[in-house]
């Protein structure tokens, strides 16, 4: 005798199997194949610039302490005044109070950085517990194989106007010269301020070679240079 093989039998049809098993159609992927435009890539690579823009963010959004950002102004500011105070002995300098600014980039598997940071002069004799003015300086340094180098370390003929701070406070108001768009004529050395690429100026020499001081910093951050060079990279 015949039996009808139900649902409840315990037994399944091979058929039933098959339908079963076989994926489902994604008809919304099929459709954005099928559409004339291209999909965006939810990961896309982000240039250079971008990635030290987050860097430059995510650093700002770290709230420092006065005494932790104290540590890392002097991880740079004393060995560039040590480097400068070995050659020239007679002219030495100590750390001042004042913002240490940095910019860095990268290339041939070097990192370069330039920036700023505020130094006085040493005094000795009977008036050496008065504070000297401050100076602003240059600095460049390179980091190779995890070895950091420093490559520059010049005072600058540039008034400080910052102001003093206190526990963190600034006590008074003060700006710093922005630097990013400075040209020199390599002849006279006088400065331009020259804010667009192509844009050619000629000095009163008539001399046209009024190119920016540096090619790596020009246009990108505010750091102040030594209008003669003494630097290594980006000169």
């Amino acid at each position: 005798m015949k039996t009808a093989v139900g649902t409840g039998s315990g037994e399944e049809r091979p058929g039933r199997d098959l339908l079963e098993s076989r994926p489902g159609c994604n008809w919304p992927s099929l459709l954005l194949l099928l559409l004339p435009f291209r999909r965006l890539d939810p990961e896309p690579i982000r240039s250079i610039k971008a990635l030290t823009a987050q860097r430059d963010a995510f650093i700002r959004r770290k709230k420092l302490i006065p005494s932790q950002l104290r540590v890392l102004h002097d991880k740079v500011v004393l060995p560039c005044l040590e480097w400068h105070n070995s050659k020239h002995p007679d002219d030495e300098y100590e750390a001042a109070p004042g913002v240490v600014t940095r910019y860095t980039t990268y290339r041939d598997n070097t990192l370069w950085s330039h920036g700023n940071f505020v130094a006085r002069r040493k005094r000795s004799g009977f008036f050496s517990f008065l504070p000297a003015p401050r100076t602003l300086f240059f600095f460049e340094l390179r980091r190779t194989n995890g070895v950091v180098e420093v490559t520059a370390s010049i005072p600058l003929d540039e008034p400080v106007t910052e102001a003093y701070t206190f526990f963190g406070f600034p006590l008074g108001w003060g700006t710093r010269r922005n630097g990013q768009a400075d040209c020199v004529c390599k002849t006279c050395y006088r400065r331009f301020h020259v804010p667009y690429f192509g844009l050619k100026r000629t000095c009163i020499c008539e001399d046209s070679k009024v190119e920016s001081v540096c090619k790596m910093c020009y246009l990108q951050y505010n750091t102040v240079h030594p209008i003669r060079g003494g630097f290594l990279f980006g000169q």
